[in-house]
This record gives C-alpha cells, structure tokens and sequence, in this order.
C-alpha cells in the first residue's frame, strides 16, 4: 500500500515512514499531557475522514496508526517502554514492549470502547507492575471505626432506613428538562412525536445489524443498507435532543460507527467491541421508547389544560425554547416603542 497519500493528508515526510507515534500525532517527542494527545488524535482522523470514500485502504490504515499511536501513549506503562526504545530512557520498571504481532492482532477501535485506565486506578493495561511503579497510587490505609456499645433495652428504637432502587440515568435523560424543551406548543409536541416515531423505525430497522453481537454482513446489500440507516439516524439526530449519540450518552458508539469507514470497521471488530456496540444500540432504543412513553403523557395532559393556560405556558416558555426567536421579539418590540414615542423623546431632550 502507498503511503504517499497518507503522509500528505498529514503533513508527514514519505522519506522516514513508518513514523513515530510523537511524528504521527505531531506531538514533541516524550509529550505526556493525555488530554493534548487526544486533542491531536481526534483532530488527525477528522482529517483523514474526509477521504474514507475515495481512498478507503488508506484511510482504514490511517486510522489504525492513530488508534495504536493513541492507544500506547495514553497508557502509561505502553508509554514508559514505547520511550525507552524511543528516545532511550530509562524506565522505573522493567517492563517488556508488546510485540508488533500483539499490536496488529488487537483491535484498532479498541480505545473507542475500552478506554486505558486513569491513574490511581491501581491496574495497568498491559504487562506486569511491580508495587514500586509511581503510576500507581496506593489507596490510602481507613482505619475502622470502634464498635458501637450494647443499646439499653429501654432505649428508643433506630429508625428504620428504607432501601430505595438506584434511577435509572437512561430513564431520566428521557424526561429531563432538555427533553422536554420545545413541548409547550400542540405544534412543537406533534413534530417531536412524528420525528421520535422516525427515529425509533430506524433505531429498530439498524438493529438488525447491531443488536446481536455474532452479526456479520454477508452481501453487498447488506452493507449499503447499513450505511443508509446510519446516515438517516445522523439526519434525524440533529434535529432531536441533545439526550444521545455524543460521548456518555446512549447510542455514541452507533453514531461513532456512522463516522468511520463503516464496512471495513465493522467487519474488522471484535467480539468484546461488538458487545459493547450491541449493548449501546440497546440503551439508544431504550430512551427512544421511554421518551415516546413522556410524549403520550404530554398529549393526555395538554387535551386537559384550558387553551389560555396552553397560551400561557407557551408565552413563558419563550425564552428558554427559542430565545433567538424571544430576542427578535425583544428588539422589534423595542424598536416600535422607539418610533412611537421618537417626537416626546427629541422634545424632553431639546427642553433639557
């Protein structure tokens, strides 16, 4: 394969190929700020994405080379040995590089679903840590409170503490105060429920392919299908909530997929990131189907309000659902009081 295109498409000399992780992400050698080093992966692929379509061998290897330079600089015992044999440094503990045919064998999206640990964490994500590595922060030595003394019998009875169920975050993203925005109006509730209804179709329609993690895509229709659905569920996402599809959110792995080289990554995944992909898709349909569940309730109550409390609501909520729309209204308000009162304004400036 020509690397040519890809130094080009970053800004790299073809003469010294293949680069270092630090060249690769135009980083200085020995660069440990994690969140720089992110900063500068992301922004790489969202050069190289653009020509997925046209060139997608060399897209598809330009990522891979992105996914590993991060993979191994943000895990800090990868980093400690990947600078030793670099840059010739010593590291504080012994630890062996990862073969380039373990490097190859993993999974080039794995940083997408199986992020490396933070520090403190007290587990390395690869080879062995002795107790003396710095990167691991001991946890600190709790000291157990002394046992309570005997209760008298005639002493009052403790309160009984009632166990309450953990909320469920998907469950409340679906009725939280942005998904509600925009429902004041009979109009603005029927758009929301035509475009949720949308949604959920297409959810349901993809999940054919993302719901079982052993799904694979057999014929070239099958792929095209895919790509169709994912493109429809990006359209109808931006016009929906900000409740999915961005970084802790359900369904970001399904709309991470729609950015990347689909077909190639998709059949390239592993069984781990197909059940993390899996499991996304499934907590994407569960907060469509609860938040089509908070709709049908704002019907039933808005049938049961008087039109000039729906008139009222509406006019307050103004602001917060269109406050482009709110300001216009301002301005223009202003701007009529000005010329009506513009005569007794010039007369009380000129008598002063």
């Amino acid at each position: 394969m020509s690397h040519e295109l890809i130094c080009s498409w970053l800004g790299l000399p073809s003469e010294s190929w293949p680069p270092d992780h630090y060249h690769l992400l135009g980083l200085k050698p020995g660069e440990d700020d994690t969140a720089l080093i992110e900063a500068h992966v992301h922004q790489r692929i969202d050069s190289v994405r653009c020509y997925q379509m046209r060139y997608p061998e060399q897209a598809t290897e330009a990522m891979r080379l992105l996914a590993r330079a991060f993979d191994c600089l943000t895990d800090p015992a990868g980093k400690k040995a990947y600078d030793a044999e670099l840059l010739g440094t010593s590291a504080v503990a012994t630890i062996e590089p990862p073969s380039r045919a373990v490097l190859e064998a993993r999974d080039p999206l794995a940083w997408l679903y199986d992020p490396p640990p933070l520090r403190g964490s007290g587990q390395a994500a690869s080879g062995a840590v002795g107790p003396s590595d710095p990167t691991i922060i001991a946890a600190p030595t709790i000291e157990m409170p002394p046992l309570p003394a005997e209760t008298p019998a005639d002493a009052p009875a403790a309160p009984e503490v009632v166990a309450t169920e953990p909320s469920d975050p998907v469950l409340e993203a679906a009725s939280s105060a942005p998904a509600r925005r925009r429902l004041n109006t009979k109009r603005g509730l029927y758009s929301r429920i035509v475009l949720t209804r949308r949604l959920i179709r297409t959810w349901t329609q993809v999940g054919k392919y993302l719901s079982s993690p052993k799904r694979r895509l057999n014929r070239p229709s099958e792929a095209t299908d895919l790509i169709s659905l994912l493109d429809e569920i990006q359209d109808l996402l931006r016009r929906f909530p900000p409740l999915m599809g961005e970084a802790g959110q359900p369904g970001y792995l399904v709309v991470t997929l729609s950015q990347l080289v689909i077909v190639p990554t998709f059949q390239t995944m592993d069984l781990k990131a197909r059940k993390a992909l899996s499991e996304d898709w499934k907590r994407g349909l569960k907060l469509l189907t609860a938040h089509r569940d908070v709709l049908r309730q704002e019907i039933r109550v808005m049938r049961r309000r008087a039109v000039s409390t729906q008139i009222a609501r509406a006019f307050y909520a103004l602001p917060s659902d269109w406050p482009v729309a709110f300001a216009l209204f301002l301005l223009a308000l202003l701007a009529l009081n000005f010329a009506f009162w513009r005569d007794d304004l010039l007369r009380w400036f000129q008598a002063r």
